[in-house]
């Protein structure tokens, strides 16, 4: 890595800890949602360069993506207060595993639509929380 890849790397992880330590919570599940569009999007591509041949770096890279994908959404999945969200948590809560099931079968089958599918219910979900931070709360 270059002295100003390096630097530009420092930049962004100092950057990305300040906009978590000032976002408030909705604004947290917001980021959470950028960060799995952004894995979905690189294991897409890992996948598409996959189909007329396995390069060890891209297969690499689509389980890496899709693994921090899946960690995420399984956090947001966990952080789901039942009780207090009553319909709306526990309807994201099949959502969520859902994604997660279909994230697996993607992965396992490199199917590259199937990935596509879930970035289309990650969006869904993520401009409802757009919303809500748009509007402060």
């Amino acid at each position: 890595m270059s002295y100003t890849q390096n630097g530009a790397a420092r930049y962004r992880a100092v950057n990305a800890q300040g906009l978590v330590a000032d976002a408030s919570p909705a604004k947290l599940v917001q980021i959470a949602f950028d960060n799995v569009l952004a894995h979905l999007a690189v294991a897409q591509g890992c996948m598409r360069r996959i189909e007329n041949d396995l390069p060890l770096a891209d297969v690499i890279a689509k389980g890496n993506a899709i693994g921090k994908a899946v960690l995420l959404i399984g956090h947001l999945n966990e952080r789901l207060d039942l009780e207090r969200g009553g319909e709306v948590a526990t309807n994201l809560r099949l959502l969520y595993t859902y994604m997660l099931e279909r994230l697996t079968v993607a992965n396992a089958k490199n199917d590259a639509d199937l990935v596509v599918e879930v970035a289309g219910l990650v969006r869904e979900i993520k401009s409802g929380w757009d919303r809500l931070v748009a509007e402060g709360r």
